[in-house]
């Protein structure tokens, strides 16, 4: 949670506008992901059965269309450096300074 807090801080203070939803279910974020026209999806999880629904969600978000770019955290992307690329993750960031530098080339459409 505090690693989110930080995060969360860092980037609104980067100038950038965040909604902040929660713990939620897949279909709860594919709804609020389209509902908000969201272009870039930050999510974090503490534990390794959190991260393995990502992979659930990238393979709906990629079934719908769309262009949603996901970004990923969290102890079990630290403890396995290969987890966010077999989840379908675009990214992965390990602390706040990376969040910002990774959003900062989404939006501007660079590549990762």
């Amino acid at each position: 949670m505090l690693g989110k807090r930080i995060v969360y801080s860092v980037l609104r203070s980067s100038g950038f506008d965040l909604l902040d939803y929660g713990k939620s279910t897949v279909d709860e974020l594919l709804a609020r992901v389209k509902d908000d026209s969201i272009e870039i999806l930050l999510i974090s999880v503490l534990m390794l059965s959190s991260a393995l629904h990502i992979k659930d969600l990238r393979e709906k978000l990629d079934h719908r269309g769309g262009s949603v770019k996901v970004v990923v955290g969290g102890a079990p992307f630290g403890f396995d450096e290969h987890l966010w690329k077999d989840v379908g993750a675009d990214a992965m960031g390990r602390n706040a300074s990376e969040a910002v530098e990774i959003v900062t080339r989404l939006v501007r459409g660079g590549h990762l």
